[in-house]
This record gives structure tokens, sequence and C-alpha cells, in this order.
């Protein structure tokens, strides 16, 4: 009897420990200053990323929060900047549905979405003054470690690549992006496109160069998610060679 405590309590502590290691897997974020909505998580101009709080605004971005009052607590508030503004999220290896809600009580606003690196999600969201949008994409995060003796062999230049660092980054930007609201769930329902490829397919992280095959989300519902794991100067040879 004595034997059988033992065991129950070694059990017990170990399902106490691996919940406790899990990694969250879905988030709910009100950007903004005033009244924070039932369930999410408030994001203020001074939410910067960090490895403790697992989100924030990253890569140095500056924006500002407006609050126009109101009942609805998502959309009463906002976050908007004259420059293109980063927000990252520390998030496991996997396929996630996004959805983002954008507008303005007041004024009328211009919103794009990216996603990693300039990967593009949704292209110039308009809104009226007092007009609200919920819009939805899929996004795929991947990671170089395939598994614990294994990874893909990468170049120095592309190991700064946003696609593969150990969190997932949304870039906001155009005439007025205000954002208000962002749900992050990670799925296993949708349908995953693979591409394989060089420059002319790479997510490309620097302006002006762009790839069709970044380009190619924003024209997918969010059943279907692409996962680009093109790199530039890659032949079928060397892109099995760097698995």
């Amino acid at each position: 009897m004595i034997m059988i405590k033992k065991i129950i309590a070694i059990v017990t502590g170990c399902f106490i420990l691996f919940s406790t290691n899990a990694q969250v897997t879905s988030y709910k974020f009100d950007f903004g200053s005033g009244k924070v909505a039932k369930g999410y998580l408030q994001v203020l101009p001074s939410t910067v990323y960090s490895k403790e709080t697992g989100y924030g605004f990253d890569f140095g971005s500056s924006v500002t929060a407006i609050d126009r009052g109101g009942k609805d607590a998502l959309k009463s508030d906002f976050v908007t900047s004259d420059q293109p503004f980063y927000f990252s999220v520390d998030l496991p290896q996997g396929n996630y549905k996004v959805t983002v809600t954008l507008g303005d009580l007041k004024e009328k606003t211009v919103t794009t979405v990216r996603a990693e690196s300039r990967r593009l999600m949704l292209e110039n969201i308009e809104t009226k003054p007092g007009e609200f949008v919920t819009k939805t994409f899929a996004v795929n995060r991947k990671e170089r470690q395939i598994n614990a003796s294994s990874k893909v062999g990468l170049k120095d230049r592309e190991l700064t690549k946003l696609d593969w660092d150990d969190k997932l980054t949304f870039e906001f930007n155009n005439a007025r992006p205000c954002i208000c609201a962002m749900e992050i769930t990670k799925v296993t329902d949708v349908i995953t496109v693979f591409l394989a490829g060089n420059s002319t397919v790479v997510d490309q992280d620097d302006e002006p160069w762009a790839s069709w095959g970044q380009m190619i989300p924003r024209f997918f519902k969010p059943n279907v998610v692409i996962a680009n794991h093109a790199e530039s100067g890659l032949t079928l040879g060397s892109f099995l060679g760097s698995r």
C-alpha cells in the first residue's frame, strides 16, 4: 500500500512538471490603453518583447495607443504608428490561425499585415470611420531543428532571417494601420502547401526585393497555409543536401 502511494506521488509529480513546461500555443491580445476585453491580454506601447513575457513589440517598434472610449472594449482603443511596426510571440513550430480586428471609431484606416520575413498575409485593408473588419489568415512557423541530431543547414546570411528564429513575428504597415485585437490559435486541420526553390520563391527579408513565394499566401483562404522552405541560390541537389 505504501509503494502504491509512492508511485502515485511520482506520477503526479511528473504530470505537474510536464504541464508547467508546456509552451503556450494560443493567445488573445487586446491592443490599446483603454478597457481590456475579458479573456484578453492588454498590449500597451510599453509592452516590449522579451523572453520572459514571450510577446511584445519588437525590433525597436514605436507605437501610439489611442482610446476613443465606448462600451466595446476591443474596438474602443487600438495602437497605430506612422512607421512599420513589429509584434512577436513565442510559439512552437506549427500552423496557426490568426484573427485580427482592424479599425477606428473616428478616422479611416489602411493596414497591410506581413508575417515572419515579409510574408504577405493581408493587403491594403481599408475601413471607414466607425467601421471595423475582422480578418483571419493561416501562417506557418518553422524551426531549423529537425530532430535531436539533425537540423537544416543554413548559410550565415540566412541565420538572421525571421523565418528561422524561435518566434512568430508580424509586421503592420501602410498609410494608417490601426490594430485593435489579435487572436492566435495553433491548428492541425489546415492544408499545408510546401514550397521549395531559390531566390524567386524564398521569403525575401529586405525591401525592395520580393518573390512570388512570399506573396502567394495573401490569395488563400484560412484553411490553407503556405510553408515556404525555399532559400536563395539553391538547386534541387543543394536543397536536399542542406536538408
